[in-house]
């Protein structure tokens, strides 16, 4: 597994993700324009979030974010294809985010799984993230559980690698 930030260069690769059904839904209601993923996901929002492709023998396989949320606090956002589901490829790519979040000097993060969604709930607390509140009254949004992790916890992956280009 690696991490590659995107860049201009990876629209293609962008668009192919979020063509895909099961991202359908994620970063907003139906099928996202060319324009909104050059915006969301191509650098434009530097340094205060940095996006990630997934990729797992060169292909990418997911998208992960970083965004900054104070401070000393960020959250993450990580969505991946049901092929890289179920085979520690999140567990990699949450290790990969806490290490950068240490580099940033960013003491917690937090991530914001909706209630009905209990496997994402379980992953999160799987790799060290604990419930903080759960939110049901967000317009416009399903309820949602908040957790957080220290970036000081635990063991952090020696294999995955965070990188600005090929």
């Amino acid at each position: 597994m690696r991490l590659k930030l995107a860049s201009t260069d990876d629209f293609i690769t962008l668009r192919r993700l979020f063509d895909d059904p099961s991202f359908h839904g994620w970063g907003g209601p139906g099928r996202l324009s060319d324009e909104l993923i050059r915006a969301k996901y191509l650098g434009a929002r530097l340094p205060d979030v940095e996006c990630y492709l997934v990729l797992v023998e060169e292909q990418a396989v997911g998208l992960v974010q970083l965004h900054v949320d104070g401070a000393d606090c960020a959250g993450i956002d990580l969505i991946l294809s049901p092929s890289a589901r179920g085979q520690g490829t999140g567990r990699r790519v949450v290790d990969a985010m806490v290490a950068r979040a240490r580099e940033r000097n960013i003491a917690r993060l937090t991530v914001d799984p909706e209630v009905g969604n209990e496997r994402g709930v379980r992953f999160w607390r799987a790799v060290g993230f604990e419930p903080r509140q759960t939110v049901t009254d967000h317009a416009g949004r399903a309820p949602y559980v908040v957790l957080s992790r220290s970036t000081e916890a635990a063991a952090i992956g020696c294999c995955s690698s965070v990188t600005q280009s090929d």
